[in-house]
């Protein structure tokens, strides 16, 4: 959607390559600090993040083209 790879997403939110490696892979848990820093991330370059309600499940949409 964004066109970024692991190492941009890193770089961009904060995160430790291996830490998004590993949580991608499930070798671990998603902390509360970084589950906020990749939600941030996403909606500064225009994720949209669609709560599930009776319409329909969550999901995500770009809401502007990417920068």
């Amino acid at each position: 959607m964004l066109g970024w790879s692991r190492e941009e997403l890193a770089e961009r939110c904060g995160i430790h390559y291996i830490t998004l490696c590993n949580f991608e892979l499930c070798h671990c848990a998603v902390k509360p600090v970084m589950a906020r820093l990749l939600r941030l991330t996403f909606i500064s370059a225009g994720v949209l993040l669609i709560d599930g309600d009776s319409s329909g499940g969550p999901g995500v949409c770009l809401a502007m083209p990417p920068r």
